[in-house]
């Protein structure tokens, strides 16, 4: 019974002095189950949360690449519509010809192409970024005052031009060109005209603005009297639209776990030359009154590009918070992963050397029982 008793002790010490190298050895505290089961269980959730938001923060800066990739197209998308814009304003100046403004239509023609090229090959990984996803929309394209004295609001698909009621006497310019009210419109002077004529230039002046860029053309109502204030007259707009695709979507995934509140959602719209508003954009007409209309629309574009650049870095600057703070999770995490589950040095060698002394001692005292139960005590200690 006494050997088998030291037998197991020398077993349990065996498996103690296993145990010290092995946590020695691995750096861990915990190998297996058997060393601590709760804090086994405590470390493997820690460390999936840690690997969560390691793969988290990566899932981050990879997202933010693929703004960058957007946002540097539609930085180029803008220096050209600023191009075009200068364009533009060259072409409204009187001073040009007919051909002068056809060659100005040419430069204007290559770069709505290239805006367009750009918008369909612009891609990061196997997604394009600013050709829309799928299926088709219609979107309304903005009312615009064609340089008419007045007040323009406008909702979703229709917009009101309000202007001061015209009297005899008063001076109106329209289209670029200045007319004076009178009771008749004079046949020797083109430029008296009566109010209603001058309404009826008007209304078409504010649909010839107002379809700039747009597949279905606007349309606008004769002037009529407010009912609101009798000096006061308005034009009702029904806003022209273009078709373009849908705008591509997706979000970026930058947390541990699968709680929604961890995905970032990015829409980009379809930014070719139809998506800002300046599809068949022509300046080359003979009175130049095209050119000062297109001058508005490429605002509008401009705008549009402006503002989803502007969403761009704003989710960009979001992933920079998001990043700061999954890396100072993982910094937090990761040192209680360790304190539960990495071997403390110093407590590791100090147990190990205790675990040898046992071992030792371990070994020497069933030498000595086997040598006393076998009658050589006397000789062990030289009596």
């Amino acid at each position: 019974m006494r050997i088998s008793s030291m037998s197991y002790l020398t077993r349990q010490n065996n498996r103690n002095l296993s145990r010290s190298f092995q946590k020695l050895a691995s750096g861990k505290r915990i190998n297996s189950a058997a060393d601590d089961a709760a804090g086994l269980a405590i470390a493997q959730k820690l460390l999936k949360q840690t690997n969560g938001l390691s793969a988290g923060v990566y899932n981050a800066r990879t997202s933010q690449n693929m703004m960058n990739v957007a946002e540097g197209a539609l930085g180029s998308v803008t220096d050209m519509l600023q191009r075009v814009n200068e364009l533009s304003i060259q072409a409204a100046n009187g001073t040009n010809s007919t051909s002068d403004r056809g060659a100005i239509q040419a430069e204007i023609d290559q770069l709505t192409q290239e805006i367009d090229r750009v918008s369909a090959t612009t891609k990061f990984n196997e997604s394009y970024l600013l050709k829309g996803s799928s299926g088709k929309n219609s979107i309304p394209v903005s009312a615009r005052d064609a340089g008419i004295t007045g007040t323009l609001t406008q909702d979703a698909t229709k917009a009101t031009f309000t202007m001061d009621a015209l009297k005899i006497g008063d001076t109106v310019k329209i289209g670029g060109v200045g007319y004076t009210i009178g009771d008749r419109d004079d046949e020797k002077n083109p430029n008296l005209i009566t109010a209603d004529t001058a309404y009826s230039k008007i209304q078409e002046q504010l649909a010839s603005a107002s379809s700039v860029g747009a597949t279905t053309a606007a349309t606008v109502s004769a002037g009529t009297v407010d009912p609101n204030d009798p000096s006061k007259v308005r034009f009702e707009i029904s806003k022209g639209s273009v078709e373009q695709s849908n705008s591509f979507s997706t979000s970026f995934h930058v947390g541990a776990e699968s709680d929604m509140a961890n995905k970032i959602s990015v829409n980009i719209d379809a930014l070719n030359a139809a998506g800002i508003g300046i599809y068949g954009l022509n300046v080359a007409d003979k009175t130049g009154m095209a050119a000062t209309n297109a001058i508005d629309a490429i605002s509008d574009a401009l705008a549009k590009v402006s503002a989803q650049r502007s969403s761009l870095g704003a989710a960009s600057n979001r992933l920079d918070h998001s990043i700061a703070y999954g890396n100072n999770a993982i910094y937090n995490l990761t040192a209680s992963h360790s304190r539960i589950a990495d071997t403390e040095y110093g407590k590791g060698v100090t147990e190990l050397k205790k675990n040898q002394l046992l071992n030792t001692y371990s070994i020497m005292m069933q030498r000595k029982y086997m040598e006393n139960q076998s009658g050589r005590v006397k000789q062990f200690f030289n009596l």
